[in-house]
């Protein structure tokens, strides 16, 4: 077994490298909104308290209701 080190070798390591620094760099982008705007996100899950109810068929009814958080409601 030969292990030298050959630039055939370092030039197939890097390029392997490269290919996953080509993947993770588009993923990180897209992903890095969501961590750095993880505290709203939070917020706003935590402003929706979610009730059940259950019905004489003994099936859950799961409703929403929305806290008055004094800003425009668009949907509901």
């Amino acid at each position: 077994m030969n292990n030298e080190l050959s630039l055939a070798k370092i030039i197939t390591g890097f390029s392997k490298t490269l290919n996953i620094a080509n993947q993770l760099i588009p993923l990180y982008k897209q992903v890095k909104p969501i961590i750095q705007n993880g505290n709203k996100i939070l917020s706003k899950l935590n402003n929706l308290n979610i009730t059940t109810k259950n019905n004489s068929n003994n099936n859950t009814i799961i409703t929403n209701e929305i806290k008055n958080n004094n800003q425009p409601t668009f949907f509901q």
